[in-house]
């Protein structure tokens, strides 16, 4: 049993509440809850008003699961508990001396909580190793309610996502274009590889992608010697053209590559290498010097999906998936839809609405009709949530499940989330 579960009960009032009475038998009455206090200072409840016997109070309501937790707290010495008119617990296990002294009763619930609640509770915030905790009761969320909250989450995430890219925007030097570099590379390295890929990105000034747009040979040395991809000997003309470039670009700029071990290739499919991804994100800055602005001011979602699909790649490639080994088959290394659609989603279009938001445009509802457009993402979180019959329709959906299951159902949010509630009020 956790307080937090109280404040549920007292908030939506769900035990028998007529007729009540404290501990010592007097009779109580609730006339107004009160308001619920978020945080974790002071009361609970405050502006409550409370029938004690023939009088009415009002005032602040302290709960506990046990009586004896006032004292475990220290309440009694602490002034901002001097206005409080009612301790509720679940269980009364302990008198205590200060509000027996100042006349403050006691109520003890657990008598007065519906055994339904009580065994949804226990299905719910005291369940095993589930993927949802509510997952055995699902079935009894009512579909517009369900869809309520996942307009609700989607913006959670939206503004969420705005903060952190407002503080991201803030660590890129205030520069939108490094901070879509980055955000690009993080993308590009996929799980098993982002944090390489962002230590890479951060490996060197994004300025130097800048001034070195005209030369296309000197974007590709930059990226795969930062990478420490170009540190082995080659008879290869390609590689030793880039050798070559990374070389004048170590010595002109100052540069440090960094330790090549960091990149993942094991379990990985050959298309996925990190040699390939960078490459394919070399030849994004290389087709695009105003890459930035482009994706800005393009709203058509086929568009968009041009950019990364119809990139062309350096005739190396055709036969690698490493700078050292050549492949015995010839293969296109073309951008995945999948992949282009979780850049637009994860990158871009988060991207772009902070963009304007900054710049007094409230894009939220072309943003929103974007997501709506884009197909699901493809992952284990949106197939378990379809394994119940919660099927992702569009990537707006998806994205919505997502932040559901990190910031409620991972943590046990229940009694935060509306359909936790919803489920926890049925009877």
């Amino acid at each position: 049993m956790k307080e937090k579960f109280l404040h549920f009960l007292w908030r939506f009032q769900l035990f028998q509440n007529f007729p009540l009475h404290s501990i010592d038998g007097k009779p109580i009455q609730i006339l107004e809850k009160g308001l619920w206090n978020k945080i974790d200072a002071g009361p609970d409840f405050s502006m409550s008003k409370i029938r004690i016997g023939d009088e009415i109070w009002v005032g602040n309501v302290e709960i506990h699961v046990k009586s004896s937790d006032w004292n475990l707290h220290k309440h009694s010495d602490d002034p901002t508990y001097k206005n409080v008119i009612l301790h509720v617990v679940f269980e009364h296990d302990k008198a205590i001396e200060f509000l027996q002294n100042q006349k403050i009763p006691t109520l003890e619930l657990k008598s007065y909580v519906p055994k339904e609640v009580l065994r949804n509770y226990d299905q719910l915030l005291e369940s095993g190793q589930n993927f949802i905790p509510c997952e055995k009761s699902i079935h009894l969320i009512q579909d517009t309610s369900a869809k309520f909250w996942l307009e609700r989450l989607m913006i959670e995430r939206l503004e969420r996502k705005t903060e952190e890219i407002e503080k991201e925007f803030e660590r890129s030097n205030k520069n939108w274009e490094e901070l879509l570099f980055k955000k690009l590379a993080y993308a590009f390295g996929l799980k098993i590889n982002a944090d390489a890929f962002l230590s890479w990105a951060d490996s060197f000034d994004f300025q130097l992608i800048k001034k070195n747009q005209s030369h296309p040979e000197r974007i590709y040395a930059l990226f795969f010697g930062q990478a420490g991809f170009l540190d082995f000997k080659s008879e290869e003309s390609y590689i030793q053209n880039l050798q070559k470039e990374y070389g004048f670009l170590k010595t002109k700029y100052d540069l440090e590559p960094i330790d090549r071990s960091i990149f993942k290739f094991f379990r990985l499919r050959p298309v996925s290498f990190p040699t390939v991804r960078m490459m394919q994100l070399a030849s994004l800055f290389v087709h695009y010097q105003n890459l930035f602005a482009f994706l800005m001011g393009t709203g058509d979602l086929k568009r968009l999906s041009a950019v990364f699909r119809d990139l062309s790649y350096p005739k190396f490639w055709q036969n690698h998936f490493t700078m050292e080994k050549e492949s015995p088959v010839k293969s296109e290394k073309k951008i995945s839809e999948e992949l282009i659609e979780r850049m637009i989603i994860n990158v871009v279009l988060p991207i772009k609405y902070v963009y304007f938001k900054q710049r007094g445009k409230d894009l939220s509802d072309e943003i929103i009709e974007a997501f709506r457009n884009l197909p699901p993402e493809k992952n284990t979180t949106i197939q378990g949530f379809s394994d119940l019959g919660l099927k992702a329709e569009n990537a707006f959906e998806s994205q919505a499940y997502l932040e559901l299951k990190k910031h409620f159902c991972n943590e046990k949010k229940c009694l935060n989330c509306a359909l936790g509630l919803q489920l926890l009020k049925h009877v």
